[in-house]
């Protein structure tokens, strides 16, 4: 993934002449909504395409960068630049303020679609790599319910995941997939599009775990197998 895929909006499309006519505002706020619009297309349609086994790392590395990092921050420019020219612009000329506002819910909107985009595109690379590139137990079984084991795949690709904060929290969340009964509060069950073979569940908000079913000393159990956020993003970018 390139990174002319960014940014979704460019603040210099509102740099408006003050002394800018009506229908010449409305112009160019039309024309930034348009172009952000065609930006998100080209980075949704760059998230969807396939990648190689041999890419999936660097891929789900791009796409975890993207979400986390990079629209984020340029959510916060665009919502800036909108709002400048809202206060120099669109408080001024009462009939333009309207506009501007919906401007800012738009862009808002393209944002969040982009970053659910993103996750959604580096899930599926996360569950097509773990079907594919399944790892070997590396460590005793552990749980005195459910039976669980970290495969020798994890701890590189939870490293590249996660902070170590949230690494810590992971492994303290894991340890209670072992009692008996599993605590309903973990959300252990099938992942989407991993067939009956991968499990998902909580890893401390908003982190995820992948597990696969397997069987280590020829006892069945869960192999962790891969973790990453999974934010939700439904109220991402409401307005203040």
């Amino acid at each position: 993934m390139t990174s002319d895929l960014l940014p979704l909006f460019d603040p210099s499309w509102l740099s408006i002449p003050p002394d800018a006519g009506h229908d010449d505002v409305l112009r160019r706020i039309d024309e930034a909504e348009r172009r952000a619009g065609e930006a998100l297309a080209r980075l949704m349609a760059e998230a969807g395409t396939p990648a190689g086994p041999a890419d999936l790392d660097a891929r789900i590395d791009a796409l975890l960068a993207l979400e986390t990092r990079s629209i984020p921050e340029g959510a916060k420019t665009a919502d800036e630049a909108v709002e400048r020219a809202t206060m120099e612009i669109g408080f001024r000329r009462r009939a333009l303020f309207p506009h501007f506002h919906a401007l800012a819910d738009r862009i808002r909107v393209l944002h969040r679609q982009a970053l659910v985009a993103c996750r959604d595109a580096r899930w599926a690379l996360m569950t097509r790599r773990a079907l594919a590139d399944p790892g070997g137990p590396s460590s005793p079984l552990q749980g005195a319910g459910t039976r669980y084991v970290k495969s020798d795949r994890y701890d590189a690709r939870a490293a590249r995941a996660l902070s170590p904060i949230e690494r810590v929290r992971a492994d303290r969340t894991l340890k209670r997939l072992g009692e008996n009964p599993v605590p309903p509060e973990l959300g252990l069950r099938p992942l989407d599009g991993g067939g009956e073979t991968l499990w998902a569940m909580t890893a401390g908000h908003p982190n995820r775990f992948i597990l696969r079913r397997g069987e280590a000393a020829g006892v069945p159990c869960f192999v962790l197998e891969d973790v990453g956020p999974h934010a939700g993003y439904d109220e991402w970018g409401t307005r203040r």
